[in-house]
């Protein structure tokens, strides 16, 4: 009994953990110049470690919550709780940073999702439908009193995707054009959504 406890709580957890530890091949965006500056902020080891954030501002705040869910090679997931006050287009400060503890016996649903996003391709979602464009594929402003703009990025070393788009549901709900992409943000980003709460 005393050997079964031992092999029970030493290896069946290594088992569960590398059975998913494997991330598969995503197709990206683009790779850009330097690593992502999630790997520094979060203190990651894993070079090579999958980001997805999901997140929502709103124009006059300037502040873009987010969670960030880290798939770690070793099979492991972990979460974070991040507020970042938007400068411009390019630059972010972080304010705060707090991680949030996930349970072991909860990293088979993450990987799960995860597979079934890149295997159901559900990563790639056309940019230029997700905020209206006029004939020269410059975004023109939505004419609206407020509404929160949503946020679904991919990081992996350089290789990056990056979506937003402003109040997206009211696009939806009016089934205006390129309404179909917006859903499949939405989706996306309530699917992961599920698995944090």
């Amino acid at each position: 009994m005393k050997y079964f406890l031992l092999y029970f709580f030493t290896i069946c957890p290594v088992i569960i953990c590398a059975q998913n530890s494997k991330i598969k091949e995503i197709q990206f965006e683009g790779i850009a110049i330097e690593e992502n500056s999630y790997t520094e902020i979060l203190k990651l080891k894993d070079q090579n470690a999958l980001i997805i954030q999901i997140g929502y501002s709103s124009y006059p705040i300037r502040v873009l919550d987010s969670d960030v869910i880290v798939y770690l090679n070793n099979g492991k997931v972990e979460l974070y709780k991040i507020a970042e006050s938007v400068e411009n287009e390019v630059e972010a400060k972080v304010k705060k940073v707090k991680k949030v503890k996930i349970k072991k016996n909860n990293y088979l649903q993450y990987w799960s999702f995860l597979n079934t996003c890149i295997t159901q391709r559900k990563f790639k979602i056309d940019k230029a439908k997700l905020n209206f464009e006029d004939k020269e594929n410059t975004t023109l402003a939505l004419a609206t009193s407020g509404g929160q703009t949503y946020h679904f990025n991919v990081y992996q070393n350089k290789k990056y995707i990056n979506y937003s788009s402003f109040a997206p549901k009211i696009s939806i709900s009016q089934k205006y054009p390129g309404f179909e992409e917006k859903q499949r943000l939405v989706d996306l980003m309530v699917g992961f959504e599920d698995i944090i709460n």
